[in-house]
């Protein structure tokens, strides 16, 4: 039953994008005399691995596919309704099902989760309803809210959970936040003054209708496909000198459906000050991820196909309160403003929050608790450089990322948080974006550049995307992985280095 419904929906969903090659159809157009709006896209990529380890697969180790269908229908100028739909498949398990390297390795196991996305909240992707009577906003559905400021980095937005389970292969990472059914409201006072002006009071209501959280990479090459993490012990008493780590065997609290253990609270309030505009936030609810510690159980023991040996930990855990007060600011800077750079002011933007007693994972196998405080803040810039491109501008966005925990004890002493991350009490990380157009904006190259300062990682993307036509695009780009320290930041995802393609056909 769950293949044939999965298939009826491919179908649909050709038949809704093959309607949508008459342009006749792509438009708005009149259903019971009121406007519907469709629109759409189709993408095809690939990637090719660079290297051949126990945890990943030289050539062919992706090929995903999505095909994405949105509408807006409004009954009037004050209520709409919006619902988007999206099919995701990998089809490397089709290409690589007969490969023999493919299978020794396991990849194939983690066909159930990764090949297709047929659960009803990855094919429903939002489905609301929007009504904006006089000085109110109410938004009732399943949507996305989002309340950072940063590119890549998800300080203040800890509403809307993650997809990260095909690991940094997704490179529209937009498409990997999950809408969830959220009540949102707004009200704007409009209030005007010599300093203040578009007041806004927004508050979103999470009633734990569907517990849907993180989706995040798993261990184990059954589990986590080729983004699984490769988690090396050294032991000299076993084959080849060290094991792995392998997939997990998890028990993990989380509230039931409609439960008030999962009830989330959201309040932000946002103002233009003197030309910058401000936030303050709050949020009361759930971490998106749970925190997992080692049971008394013992672990089970398998064998790789390269001999070593695989280790099989149990976990139990749970999904820990999350609690913070935040600002975000963002304003121009006039006085960077700059002729010989292209005479444009940069756009500074900043996020912090304070979060309250969050969990995390002692070295003794414990939860413990901490304050915390998360900061980041960048830079949107265009500048000019007429040698290396005389007709557009370059955008340059450097960001920088900083999060301390205040209850751990200086020193050598490093605790885990829900993302498996090793932190010590101060942890520095920092991107760099740049990109620029040639050919009439048709030719758009960008670099992007992850640097983790405290876990000495770093992650590359350099990429071009060209536009045959309005509907039309091609992206090729290479992602590089390198870390200095043993299972800690990229280290783990070394071997990871691949080059991909993807072809994109937007309608609408």
């Amino acid at each position: 039953m769950y293949k044939k419904k999965v298939w009826m929906f491919v179908w649909i969903a050709a038949l809704v994008l093959t309607l949508g090659l008459s342009p006749s159809l792509a438009k708005e157009f009149l259903v019971f005399d009121h406007p519907l709006s469709l629109l759409g896209y189709a993408t095809q990529g690939a990637a090719f691995g660079m290297h051949n380890s126990y945890d990943t697969e030289a050539g062919s180790q992706a090929a995903l596919m999505n095909l994405f269908v949105e509408g807006e229908y409004r009954i009037s100028p004050k209520l709409k309704f919006y619902s988007s739909i999206k099919y995701t498949q990998d089809w490397a398990y089709q290409i690589n099902a007969g490969r023999e390297s493919w299978n020794d390795k396991l990849f194939d196991k983690s066909k159930d989760h990764l090949n297709v996305d047929g659960n009803y909240w990855q094919i429903m992707n939002e489905a609301h309803v929007t009504l904006t009577p006089g000085n109110f906003f109410f938004r009732v559905g399943k949507q996305i809210v989002s309340w950072g400021e940063m590119d890549g980095f998800r300080l203040m937005d800890q509403i809307n959970p993650l997809d990260s389970r095909r690991g940094f292969g997704d490179v529209e990472f937009e498409n990997t936040i999950i809408p969830i059914w959220l009540l949102r409201t707004e009200y704007y006072p409009r209030i005007s003054t010599g300093w203040l002006q578009d007041m806004a009071l927004e508050f979103v209501f999470n009633p734990n209708a569907d517990f849907i959280p993180n989706q995040d990479i798993f261990l184990g090459n059954n589990d986590a496909g080729i983004w699984a993490p490769m988690v090396k012990i050294d032991d000299p008493t076993v084959p080849r000198g060290s094991l792995y780590l392998g997939s997990t065997f998890n028990e993990v609290h989380k509230p039931s459906k409609w439960s008030r253990e999962g009830f989330e609270y959201a309040f932000r309030v946002k103002a233009v000050i003197k030309d910058t505009i401000i936030t303050l936030n709050y949020f009361y609810g759930l971490e998106n991820s749970p925190i997992l510690k080692v049971s008394a159980i013992d672990p089970l023991v398998s064998v790789a196909s390269d001999g070593r040996l695989l280790l099989h930990l149990f976990q139990d855990g749970k999904f820990p309160l999350f609690r913070y007060v935040g600002v975000t600011a963002t304003r121009d800077i006039p006085f960077l403003k700059s002729a010989a750079l292209g005479g444009v002011a940069p756009v500074f933007r900043f996020e912090t929050f304070y979060a309250f007693s969050d969990t995390f994972l002692s070295p003794s196998n414990t939860f413990e608790k901490s304050d915390e405080l998360r900061s980041a803040f960048g830079l949107d810039w265009k500048i000019k450089v007429p040698l290396l491109n005389p007709r557009a501008y370059f955008s340059v966005s450097p960001q920088v990322y900083y999060r301390r925990l205040m209850d751990l004890p200086p020193g050598g002493v490093q605790f885990t948080d829900t993302a498996a991350n090793l932190l010590k009490r101060n942890n520095w990380q920092g991107t760099l974006f740049l990109s620029t157009t040639y050919f009439n904006a048709k030719l758009v190259p960008s670099f992007f550049w992850l640097r983790d300062f405290t876990g000495k990682g770093d992650f590359f993307r350099i990429q071009t995307t060209y536009a045959w036509s309005n509907n039309w695009l091609a992206t090729v780009g290479v992602m590089l992985l390198d870390g200095k320290r043993p299972n800690v930041s990229f280290q783990a995802f070394d071997n990871k280095d691949n080059v991909f393609f993807k072809i994109t056909y937007k309608w609408g």
